[in-house]
């Protein structure tokens, strides 16, 4: 310190009205100096103070900067503790800036999912709380493989929101079960691409979205449940064996087809029975498996059904039925790895057979009322006649 700069620090100080010892002893504090700083004098003060290297002082200046307002003041105190720093007083660091108060985060979105239809269509709910005490509800309709058919959203308060979730389980049977919402979110968002990504307001749920999320979507995937592992390549197969079983789920009841759609297979099967060619009995099987081997691939697909086992199994295994579920799940694998023998699966081969056989019954109820008042007899008939009236007149 040179005694040119401590006395020009100390008419700095008088003029200001302190006194030098007093500061240089840490007898004068920062609320008294603080006030000073935001006056013209406060860069010339914050120079005087590094003429004076004591701790005292060094301590003062650190306590000073944050109540420095002007940048160059603040640079002013820098440079005096460098100073003072300099003279080998040590400066001590400076205090930790206060905590911000935490908020607590915001409460996390909730989603829900049902089962599929026999038509592919299945619900999806995200629930999104609000700083209003109510709920932001987007509700949707996907169908698998069509994608999104219908989503709408609304504010609701949770009693509103839990009384029709009530009604919907008691009036259709429907349940709705608790997935999470960022794979229903991305679920929707695939939905509304692979239905076209029109922009029609009941279909759009990117237009919805926003209120939701801002948030990039995952890549679309069928939830995946805790409570059960995906069986490996050697658990499928056995799996798969027993898996007309999963008929016996209340959820897979209703996984019937269309009539419409599953009309043309039964007609060609009712041709064949009714065909003038005289088959025997293991040709006529394999014309008529082969036929349902289509009829399966056209009313059940290999990658819906996959699909659609696939989410079921979430359902299943979110329900306490984990053999149910690691089953819907084998059947899923194999029909990925080979698609094309899906109708050797057990439950691919009695969902064709459930689909084609109720209308075949009818049909042939149906044709042989029919054929009792009629006149003219089939070719088939007339062979099958034919046959019965021989073997009635051969001799025993």
């Amino acid at each position: 310190m040179s005694a040119r700069g401590e006395q020009a620090a100390a008419a700095t100080l008088a003029r200001l009205g302190l006194d030098l010892e007093a500061v240089r002893a840490g007898r004068v504090g920062v609320d008294a100096l603080a006030p000073l700083l935001a006056g013209s004098d406060g860069a010339a003060l914050a120079a005087a103070l590094g003429e004076l290297p004591s701790p005292e002082v060094a301590a003062l200046l650190v306590a000073l900067e944050p109540h420095a307002g002007e940048r160059a003041v603040r640079k002013e105190i820098r440079r005096s503790l460098y100073r003072v720093g300099q003279r080998g007083v040590p400066v001590p660091a400076p205090p930790a800036p206060a905590a911000a108060p935490r908020t607590p985060p915001a409460p996390e979105a909730e989603g829900l999912l049902s089962l599929f239809d026999g038509g592919g269509d299945r619900l999806i709910w995200i629930i999104r709380p609000l700083p209003t005490g109510g709920a932001l509800l987007i509700a949707a309709q996907v169908n698998e493989p069509e994608g999104l058919r219908e989503v709408s959203a609304g504010e609701a308060s949770r009693k509103q929101i839990r009384a029709a979730r009530q009604q919907l389980e008691a009036e259709s049977g429907l349940r709705l079960v608790a997935a999470d919402w960022r794979t229903l979110d991305a679920l929707l968002v695939e939905a509304h691409v692979r239905a076209g990504g029109g922009t029609a307001r009941e279909r759009d749920y990117l237009r919805l979205r926003p209120r939701l999320t801002h948030e990039p979507p995952r890549p679309p995937a069928e939830p995946v449940s805790a409570q059960v592992t995906a069986p490996s390549a050697e658990e499928s197969a056995a799996l798969a064996a027993g898996s007309a079983a999963l008929l016996e789920e209340p959820e897979l009841a209703p996984w019937v087809p269309a009539p419409e759609a599953a009309a043309p297979f039964v007609e060609e099967i009712a041709r064949l029975r009714e065909s003038p060619l005289v088959l025997s009995r293991l040709a006529q099987e394999e014309r008529v498996r082969e036929v349902l081997r289509r009829a399966a691939a056209t009313l059940f697909p290999p990658a819906v059904l996959a699909r659609r086992l696939e989410g079921t199994a979430y359902l299943l295994a979110e329900t306490g039925r984990a053999l149910a579920a690691r089953r819907a799940l084998a059947v899923a694998q194999l029909l990925g790895a080979r698609p094309a023998a899906a109708l050797d699966v057990p439950l691919v081969a009695l969902l064709a057979e459930r689909a084609v056989g109720s209308l075949l019954a009818q049909a042939t109820a149906r044709t042989e009322e029919e054929r009792r008042g009629a006149l003219v007899v089939t070719p088939g008939q007339f062979l099958r006649d034919r046959a019965s009236s021989r073997r009635a007149r051969t001799p025993g």
